[in-house]
């Protein structure tokens, strides 16, 4: 008894041990417990994909967007009027709707307006031809008086080019060899060359324009039938509708405010006896659609104006400085409480995608520049994971 007692003791004693010691290693032993550190090579691996496909979607980004500026700069011709005619209908739009609301079928109301719109572009041009002719004709008589008067201005800064030269000589910077230099000329383009080609261009933007009027809803309807889900169809709606809204009150504000600038300045130059006062007054207006190089090319113009008119340097560049005061309070005042905060734009965002368009388009680069950049806006601020660029082009 007393033997089996002390061996079931010892027995027992020995299986309570044996049974401890077999628990504290699963509770303190890290070698039995591999999650913790999988799930964290899991969690590696999954940020390095997604740091991998972001770096991807970025070098993806940057190629898609040079290709585009590649494509842009070498398709100009075929690319212009398609964009010169989707503006031009977006600005239509309005009056699109209300008139084929009406009694009017859809194609009589785009050929009315399109009718209107190509009088409307003849009549001006022909009001504005003969004065323009004739400044071009006295164009080089103007440069012969104007030049003593930029040569008396620029006359401290030729001085202050001598003294540097002379410097240069005196440390022996100016002993290079006479080198002669030859500039060809590039070559002239013909104008029976230019004329068709313009010609065909302004016919493409017509109907180009017609049929943007007549079938933009079915285009628009058809888009959002390739669109699989409720939300990218609203998302689609909402940026075609913004963009028609916010453009054609950009446009309309922008030409309205353009022509009240374009009648005052023409008004300020009739009150200072300067030639062909309406000539520049139109020229403001449409110089205007352009900001900052507009009117700073409008400035240089009307001092050059100014220069070969009057006698004395005060009343030269006082054409230049009153249009500079008037586009002051246009572009500070009129506009922006005209527009409020619908077309919040970065100044400098303005002035960079100015000089990208205007290098790679030239005239009508710098007129179609801030109505993309409207809609590069409105697009950003409405997809998800652009909204940041919308941020950065707001003011």
């Amino acid at each position: 008894m007393t033997a089996s007692g002390n061996e079931e003791e010892a027995n027992g004693g020995s299986t309570t041990s044996v049974d401890d010691t077999a628990q504290k290693p699963a509770a303190t032993n890290p070698a039995n417990a591999p999650a913790p550190s999988g799930a964290s090579l899991n969690r590696a691996i999954r940020e390095s994909q997604l740091d991998l496909n972001a770096r991807i979607h970025r070098l993806l980004g940057i190629l898609v967007v040079g290709g585009g500026l590649y494509t842009c700069y070498f398709a100009a011709e075929l690319i212009l009027p398609i964009l010169l005619a989707i503006f031009l209908a977006l600005l239509l739009s309005p009056l699109m709707k209300r008139l084929s609301s009406s009694w009017l079928p859809r194609w009589i109301a785009a050929l009315l307006l399109i009718l209107i719109s190509v009088s409307s572009v003849v009549g001006i041009g022909n009001v504005l031809y003969t004065p323009a002719s004739e400044w071009v004709a006295k164009a080089p008589k103007v440069m012969r008086n104007v030049t003593p008067k930029l040569k008396a201005l620029m006359r401290p800064i030729a001085e202050a080019n001598k003294v540097g030269e002379s410097l240069s000589e005196m440390a022996g910077e100016g002993k290079s060899g006479n080198k002669t230099v030859v500039v060809q000329a590039p070559p002239k383009a013909s104008l029976l060359t230019t004329t068709p080609r313009v010609l065909a261009s302004v016919l493409a933007v017509v109907l180009l324009t017609y049929f943007f009027l007549l079938y933009g809803d079915t285009v628009l309807r058809r888009t959002l039938m390739m669109r699989s889900t409720w939300e990218q169809k609203r998302i689609t709606v909402d940026i075609v509708r913004s963009i028609q809204n916010d453009l054609s009150r950009y446009f309309l504000t922008v030409c309205s405010t353009s022509i009240l600038l374009g009648i005052a300045t023409s008004a300020l130059l009739w009150a200072l006896d300067v030639e062909n006062p309406f000539l520049w007054g139109a020229m403001a207006a449409l110089l205007n659609l352009t900001p900052y190089v507009g009117p700073l090319i409008m400035g240089v113009l009307l001092s050059m104006v100014g220069l070969s008119q009057f006698p004395t340097l005060g009343m030269a560049f006082l054409p230049a400085a009153g249009y500079l005061a008037l586009h002051l309070l246009e572009s500070q005042m009129a506009t922006p409480l005209a527009l409020g905060e619908t077309i919040n734009l970065n100044p400098l965002a303005i002035i960079l995608w100015l000089m990208i368009w205007g290098w790679m388009w030239g005239i009508l680069g710098l007129l179609l520049a801030v109505p993309m950049l409207v809609c590069l806006k409105i697009i950003c601020s409405r997809v998800e994971g652009l909204q940041g660029w919308a941020i950065m082009l707001e003011k």
